[in-house]
C-alpha cells in the first residue's frame, strides 16, 4: 500500500473522529465516542477510558471491545493499580510490547482476556488530569508505533475541547433544572403545605436535578432518636416509608449526628453505606447530607445511584446541599408554625377558662342560691324538687371547675395533660431490645397514623404481641432473619415474619394463644402459618388483626 495513501486515509480518519467527539454535548455521550474513536484509529482489539476521581484514583472505566458476560465474569473494574495506575502517577504516553513484562505490573484476575501489547495516553480538560485512555492488542499481531501515539494524542487534544464542552452543557443543564426546582419547592413552603408534603416535593426535585436513581428524607423519632424513613422516591422504596434506619455507624447516622455530609462513589465498598431498605440493585454513589446545622440537624437527605453508574459531580453535590437546606427551612418553619397555632390554642384554652370562671361559674353559684332561698318557704314536695335542683346545679358547678382545670395551659405529671410515649416509639424500643437475644437486627416498617389511630388501650396489647412474637423467635425459630411491620387504617393489622424452621407439630401454643385471646378481646384475630410454604426452612409468618374504632383520637 502506498504510504501516502495510508497517512492521507488516517488524517481523514482522524478528522472525521474530531468531528464526531466534538459534536456531542452529552458527556456520557461524548466518553463514549472518544474510546470507541481511540480503538478504531490504531487498530486495537480493546480500548478502555478511566474517568479519574476526586481521589486521584479511577472512579468510571468503560471499555470496548469485551461482551457484557466477559465484564460480569471479570469482576468489578480497575481502580489504578499496576499499569494503569502507572499512567495516574506519572501522566505521559506510554507504549509497550508486553504488558505483563512492565515492573508495576500486577497481573489480570481470573476470566480477562489475554492482553499483551499496550499504548496508554493522558487526557487533560484545562491542564489538569481527567483520565487516561487504554489501548491494547493491535489487531495485525505488531506493536503500537510512534504514528499511532501521535494519533492518540491529537485526538486527546480534540477531546480536551470536546470534554470541556460537554460539562460545561451538563452543568448549565444542572443548573436550570435545580432553579427550576427552587422555585417548586420555594412556592410550597411559602403556601404554607405540610412538612410531608414539602420533603416529598424535595426528595423527587433532588432525584431529578441529581440524576439518581433514589432520594431518601429520614427524621429522628421524637421519643427514641431513631430514624425513620419519612418520604422516598425511586427504586420501588416508595412503600417502604416509615421503616427504621439501621443505629449508629451507618452514614446516615453519622451525618445526622455530626452534620457532616458523606460522599462515596461506591457503596459497596464501605459497610457504613447500608441503606437499611430492600433493595433490587446494589448502590453505588451515594451522598448524605444533613438538614440544618452541626448540632442542630433534623434529619438527613439521602442520594443514590446504581453500581456502575458515574460518581456525583461537585455541583451535584451542592445541588443536593441546597435541598437538604431547603428541607431543614421547611421543617423549621413548619414547626414555628406549630409552635404559633399552639400559642394560639392556649391563649383560647385560657380565656374560655376565664371566662367559665368568671361568667359561668358565678351564675350557676347565684342561682342555686336563688333555689335554696325559695326552697326554704316552698312546700315540701316543690321544696324536695328543688333541693334536687341545686344538687345538679352544684354538679355542674364541679363539672365546669374540672373543665376549667383541664383548660389550663401545662401537662401534670400522670393528670390528663400529662404526654403519653407514642405506639411508634414504645415498638421501637420493643424491637431494638430484641436485637441481642435474636443476635441480628429486625427491620421495622410502619405504615399510617400509628400514633394518631391506635388508643391507649389498643396500644398496650400491641406492644405486648410484639415483645411475646420476638420473644418466641428468638426461643424457638433458629433464625437469621425476621422483620415486622405494623399498618394501621381500618384496621390494625401487625405482621411479624422470620426465616426460621416455622412451627413444629406438637410444640407447646400457651405465648400464641395468649396473642389470640388478645386479639379476640378486641373482635379481632391471630393468624399463623409458614413465611414460604416452598423454601426448606419454611420460616413463620405471624398476622395480628384488630378493628379499630372509628372515633378514636389522640389521647382518649
Amino acid at each position: 500500500m502506498d504510504p501516502t495513501a495510508s497517512a492521507r486515509d488516517r488524517t481523514d480518519l482522524l478528522l472525521d473522529a474530531v468531528i464526531t467527539v466534538s459534536r456531542g454535548l452529552d458527556l456520557e455521550t461524548v466518553l463514549h465516542h472518544i474510546v470507541e474513536t481511540a480503538v478504531e484509529l490504531v487498530d486495537a482489539r480493546y480500548g478502555a477510558l478511566g474517568v479519574l476521581g476526586d481521589d486521584g484514583r479511577i472512579a468510571r472505566f468503560l471499555t470496548v471491545g469485551l461482551s457484557e458476560d466477559q465484564i460480569a465474569a471479570i469482576g468489578p473494574y480497575p481502580t489504578g493499580h499496576g499499569v494503569l495506575g502507572e499512567l495516574i502517577r506519572h501522566p505521559v504516553p506510554l507504549r509497550l510490547h508486553d504488558l505483563s513484562a512492565h515492573p508495576v505490573s500486577v497481573g489480570f484476575p481470573a476470566h480477562h482476556p489475554p492482553m499483551r501489547t499496550f499504548v496508554g495516553m493522558p487526557l487533560r480538560v484545562h491542564g489538569s488530569p481527567f483520565g487516561n485512555l487504554y489501548l491494547t492488542d493491535k489487531r495485525d499481531g505488531g506493536d503500537f508505533t510512534a504514528d499511532d501515539q501521535q494519533v492518540l494524542q491529537a485526538l486527546a487534544s480534540a477531546a480536551s475541547v470536546a470534554m470541556e464542552n460537554a460539562r460545561l452543557y451538563d452543568v448549565a443543564q444542572l443548573r436550570e433544572r435545580w432553579a427550576r426546582a427552587n422555585d417548586r419547592i420555594s412556592r410550597q413552603v411559602l403556601a404554607g403545605s405540610s412538612p410531608h408534603d414539602v420533603l416529598r416535593l424535595i426528595g423527587s426535585q433532588a432525584r431529578e436535578v441529581a440524576n439518581a436513581d433514589l432520594t431518601a428524607v429520614s427524621v429522628p423519632d421524637p421519643d427514641t432518636g431513631r430514624l425513620v424513613l419519612q418520604t422516598a422516591s425511586g427504586l420501588g422504596t416508595e412503600d417502604q416509608v416509615g421503616s427504621v434506619l439501621s443505629t449508629d455507624g451507618t452514614f446516615a447516622a453519622l451525618t445526622f449526628r455530626t452534620g457532616v455530609p458523606m460522599v462515596t462513589d461506591d457503596a459497596t465498598t464501605d459497610e457504613r453505606a447500608e441503606f437499611a431498605l430492600d433493595l433490587p440493585v446494589e448502590l453505588g454513589p451515594l451522598a448524605v447530607w444533613p438538614l440544618g446545622e452541626q448540632g442542630r440537624a433534623r434529619g438527613v437527605l439521602a442520594a443514590a445511584r446504581t453500581r456502575g453508574r458515574e460518581p456525583f459531580s461537585s455541583v451535584v453535590v451542592e445541588a443536593l446541599g441546597a435541598f437538604a437546606a431547603q428541607a431543614a427551612v421547611a421543617l423549621e418553619l413548619a414547626e414555628g408554625r406549630a409552635d404559633a397555632e399552639r400559642l394560639v390554642l392556649l391563649r383560647d384554652r385560657e380565656r374560655i377558662a376565664r371566662d367559665l370562671h368568671d361568667l359561668a361559674i358565678q351564675r350557676l353559684y347565684a342561682t342555686g342560691l336563688s333555689l335554696q332561698r325559695l326552697a326554704r318557704t316552698a312546700p315540701p314536695e316543690l321544696a324536695e324538687q328543688l333541693a334536687t335542683a341545686v344538687d345538679e346545679v352544684d354538679e355542674t358547678i364541679s363539672l365546669v371547675r374540672t373543665t376549667i382545670y383541664r383548660l389550663q395551659p401545662g401537662d401534670r405529671p400522670g393528670g390528663a395533660g400529662a404526654r403519653r410515649i407514642g405506639l411508634r416509639s414504645r415498638v421501637i424500643t420493643e424491637v431494638d431490645a430484641a436485637a441481642v437475644p435474636l443476635g441480628f437486627g429486625v427491620p421495622l416498617r410502619f405504615e399510617g397514623a400509628v400514633d394518631a389511630l391506635v388508643p391507649p388501650d389498643v396500644a398496650d396489647h400491641v406492644v405486648a404481641v410484639v415483645r411475646e412474637a420476638l420473644s418466641n423467635v428468638a426461643r424457638h425459630a433458629s433464625a437469621s432473619r425476621a422483620e415486622v411491620r405494623l399498618a394501621v387504617a381500618d384496621d390494625l393489622v401487625l405482621v411479624v415474619s422470620d426465616d426460621g424452621t416455622g412451627v413444629p407439630p406438637g410444640a407447646p401454643r400457651s405465648g400464641l394463644r395468649n396473642l389470640a385471646r388478645r386479639a379476640h378481646e378486641l373482635g379481632g384475630s391471630l393468624d399463623v402459618g409458614p413465611a414460604s410454604p416452598d423454601a426448606d426452612r419454611s420460616g413463620t409468618r405471624l398476622v395480628w388483626r384488630v378493628p379499630l374504632p372509628t372515633d378514636s383520637t389522640p389521647g382518649d
